[in-house]
């Protein structure tokens, strides 16, 4: 009987697949159990130890997915605030009027500020490890874009002042995550988290038609 040529695709195709799939696995192990431990405990408090051991792998096997505990945390991070994000897309109505839209996306990241996890992570450990300059890449992110064709969509339309979008997305960015600092480092964070909610709210609404400027 003539022997089949063997050219590795019937057994390296699975068995790849199967390691690829563990790796995956893996990876995503040890970012949950660091996102559990940094958002309980804090940046300084959490060791790789402390995040083999809860996400049940080896210590080597997180330096095989992340270089170190800053990587770690920076990848965890960006999970977070993309999160945070999303949590504020979502509060959106989209058959409301857009500064209703706007001011409603605010409120939802200002309280998403109040989740211990998302304080921690993004504004209190956040500033520290990741820094204060904005990401290079942050203009690229799926919710900036998002926000960025939203503005551009509305003030078109008439419904909103006409400004620059990015600029405006930039400032309402930048708005959003002052006042999140804010409360996360507020000795009341959800007595700061309404006062700010109220001048959030005034703020926001002069960007709609017909509001009387300077």
């Amino acid at each position: 009987m003539t022997r089949r040529a063997d050219n590795g695709d019937g057994a390296a195709g699975p068995s790849a697949t199967l390691r690829s799939q563990h790796a995956e696995a893996t990876r995503r192990a040890v970012l949950d159990a660091a996102r559990t431990l940094f958002g309980r405990q804090g940046y300084a408090q959490t060791s790789v130890d402390q995040i083999a051991d809860a996400a049940l792998v080896t210590k080597g096997a997180v330096y095989h997915h992340f270089a170190g505990k800053e990587a770690l945390f920076r990848a965890v991070y960006a999970e977070v605030e993309a999160d945070a994000q999303a949590r504020a897309l979502r509060a959106a109505d989209p058959a409301s009027p857009p500064v209703d839209q706007i001011v409603a996306m605010m409120n939802a990241y200002l309280d998403a500020a109040l989740d211990l996890e998302i304080r921690r992570i993004t504004l209190i450990d956040g500033p520290a490890i990741v820094g204060h300059e904005p990401d290079d890449t942050a203009a690229q992110q799926p919710a900036y874009l998002a926000v960025r064709a939203f503005l551009a969509s509305s003030m078109k339309n008439g419904q909103l002042i006409d400004l620059d979008p990015g600029t405006l997305a930039d400032l309402v960015g930048g708005l959003a995550w002052v006042a999140g600092w804010l409360i996360a480092r507020s000795a009341d964070p959800d007595a700061t988290r309404a006062a700010l909610g109220r001048a959030v709210d005034a703020m926001l609404r002069g960007l709609a038609p017909g509001t009387r400027h300077g």
